[in-house]
């Protein structure tokens, strides 16, 4: 896992940005910027959406995990799609 991701933060999509779920993950698109972003993973479309911003990336992650029996090691790859879509300002904090 990243050591420099704060898993107490409380995520959710931000505003302007649209997830549609595709055959091969998804398709996000800023409204803002015009820009298109490729997920390549039904997991991962799956887990951004589930961030609201009502829990932490820590209780959201661990719930994901549980619900569809994950093994512990499937985290390292949402928490870097977490980080990067936070990078590219399609994520933001809440609060």
């Amino acid at each position: 896992m990243n050591p420099a991701v704060d898993l107490t933060v409380y995520y959710r999509l931000a505003p302007g940005v649209a997830i549609r779920p595709e055959r091969f993950g998804g398709l996000v698109y800023r409204y803002d910027n015009r820009r298109l972003y490729f997920l390549h993973s039904h997991q991962a479309v799956e887990f951004v959406n589930s961030l609201d911003g009502s829990r932490s990336l820590q209780e959201t992650l661990d719930d994901f995990l549980a619900s569809r029996e994950m093994p512990p090691s499937a985290s390292e790859a949402l928490v870097k799609t977490v980080v990067k879509l936070e990078q590219l300002g399609i994520l933001t904090h809440s609060g």
